[in-house]
């Protein structure tokens, strides 16, 4: 476990503040004094209480949810809370004097829910519920390794010519409503037959994912041309790929592992002092074409980032509810401090060398996710040198490069998008998404674990070759995992939010002694439903 008992005199108080800070005297209140009412009690799994956090703080718990004609309000029975965590209303069902059904609550005014039994619930309700998980549903391998629990976003596969595969994970980083945004992903490796495209949306983890919509962006491209989007979201098309003449890292030659998009990448382990150590990887190019040029960079995340937030949850405990209710009804300084964490490992710093031998940054690649590989695209200045060197500037241990490559930029081009045909797959789907389309961002597409769905794209032409892209928006929300809440300790998770630096160094011999089986424990834990 991390320790914290050699922390510097002046932390510990800095720490007890900063619980103040970040968790508010409310959360201090409730800690202290309403143990059970506020908490989501896994002993319970069966039944179907259930806690409602509204955006202006304040908190209902209710015994049950009771189905009203309206689908913008949920009602039941339990106790009102104020922004202090003091009872200010009970309503029971067995008082006699009060008419069914209950407590009625607008559904706009709901910041998040938390329960452990969501069956029965509709599709705008679990769309913003976390949901406790009891050991007993999850994987031998998540039982092992709780922070190795195969988790991320909704999981897109497709037809590479020889079988079907993972190609992209949609907006890794949206973990509430509140970090909810597009994501571009290339299909790099996507093989078109005919007038269709079909991908299958699976839901392999323990998470609820809400997808507004998942859209095919296609560019028909030239014979000996490919098209590729940059940091921006902007599609440029590029001749003349080279790749580089040498890449050298802290281990040595690595020019193998970046030649081609294969899935053998190159990375490394994490510091051992120090998980937000940096590192670089230095890239040479001869012979490099006149005019605008970009570098081209394959790469994912590994598993440290999904350790970190696996661990700030179970850090949280059973405040992770509040803690996330906090920022989705507007904590800017929250906000600000969890941000702060990923701020600290950092992207991909793209450096280049001028003739005066100075290093000098161009751009910074930071789409998160473990899953699969994406291809961005960096423009770089026109330096007039055909011999030019490169500097991959990143956190040690948290990025996997498996292509670089040098291109000469040629026109900027739009995309067609194309809307998918929505049809169920292999697991059963209840009926919180009533014939799913994709097209209205106001009925989001709502999957739990298990679930999957077809989605086939008519192209325009089947004479034209495209370069094919996914276009998805939406969010997710974890499930909190039974074991985590053993681990729960508010001071790590204010060490963590609140001095993230020096986090990063206590936690560094931790995580080390499961860093050699992340992944194998990561790939083996995927959420299958059980018939």
């Amino acid at each position: 476990m991390l320790q914290t008992d050699r922390i510097p005199t002046v932390y510990p108080f800095l720490i007890i503040m900063f619980i103040l800070v970040i968790f508010g005297c409310s959360s201090i209140k409730n800690i202290r004094e309403f143990h059970d009412p506020t908490r989501l009690n896994t002993s319970a799994v069966l039944n179907k209480s259930i806690k409602i956090h509204m955006t202006d703080g304040t908190l209902y718990l209710l015994d049950s949810l009771i189905k009203t004609g309206s689908s913008d309000t949920l009602s039941g029975f339990g106790s009102y809370y104020n922004q202090y965590r003091e009872i200010t209303l009970t309503n029971k069902s067995s008082q006699g004097d009060l008419i069914p059904p209950g407590f009625i609550i607008p559904l706009n005014k709901v910041a998040l829910l938390e329960t452990n039994d969501i069956s029965g619930y509709d599709g705008k309700v679990i769309g913003m519920t976390v949901v406790g998980v009891p050991t007993a549903i999850a994987s031998i391998y998540c039982i092992i390794n709780p922070k190795a629990c195969f988790g991320s976003c909704p999981t897109f596969y497709g037809w590479n010519g020889k079988d079907t595969v993972l190609m992209a994970e949609g907006f890794s980083s949206s973990i509430l409503r509140v970090y909810e945004k597009e994501d571009i992903d290339m299909l790099y490796h996507a093989k078109i037959t005919g007038n269709n495209i079909n991908l299958k949306l699976t839901n392999e983890a323990l998470e609820t994912h809400v997808i507004r919509y998942a859209d095919l962006l296609v560019l028909p491209r030239k014979q000996n041309e490919r098209i590729f989007a940059d940091e921006h979201g902007k599609f440029t098309s590029v001749t003349e790929i080279m790749s580089p003449s040498s890449c050298n890292a802290p281990e040595g030659d690595c020019l193998e592992k970046v030649l081609i998009m294969d899935q053998k990448e190159r990375y490394s382990e994490t510091d051992s002092n120090n998980l937000a150590a940096k590192e670089c990887v230095e890239l040479n190019f001869n012979s490099v074409p006149d005019g605008n040029i970009g570098l081209i960079i394959g790469n994912r995340q590994t598993f440290l980032t999904t350790f970190l937030f696996y661990q700030s949850l179970a850090y949280l405990g059973h405040s992770a509810g509040n803690f996330a209710a906090s920022i989705e009804t507007g904590n800017k300084s929250l906000k600000k401090k969890t941000d702060r964490v990923w701020e600290v490992l950092g992207g991909i710093d793209i450096l280049y060398e001028d003739r005066d031998g100075n290093w000098i940054k161009a751009s910074q690649i930071n789409e998160m996710g473990p899953i699969a590989s994406d291809v961005h695209l960096v423009r770089l200045p026109v330096t007039g040198q055909h011999s030019l060197k490169l500097k991959l500037r990143m956190t040690k241990g948290l990025w996997r490069i498996d292509y670089l490559a040098l291109a000469k930029l040629g026109q900027s081009v739009e995309p067609l998008r194309l809307k998918p045909t929505v049809t169920h797959g292999e697991s059963e789907i209840c009926d919180r998404n009533n014939n799913p389309q994709l097209s209205d961002t106001l009925e989001p597409l709502i999957t739990l674990p298990g679930d999957s769905y077809n989605l086939s794209y008519h192209l325009p032409s089947a004479s034209e070759d495209y370069e094919v892209f996914l276009c998805s928006k939406g969010y997710y929300i974890e499930w909190m995992r039974e074991p985590w809440l053993a681990e729960e300790n508010l001071k790590k998770a204010a060490l963590l939010f609140g001095f993230p630096e020096l986090f990063m160094k206590k936690a560094a011999k931790e995580f080390k002694l499961i860093e050699p089986d992340m992944e194998e424990n990561f790939w083996n834990s995927r959420y299958a439903k059980k018939n």
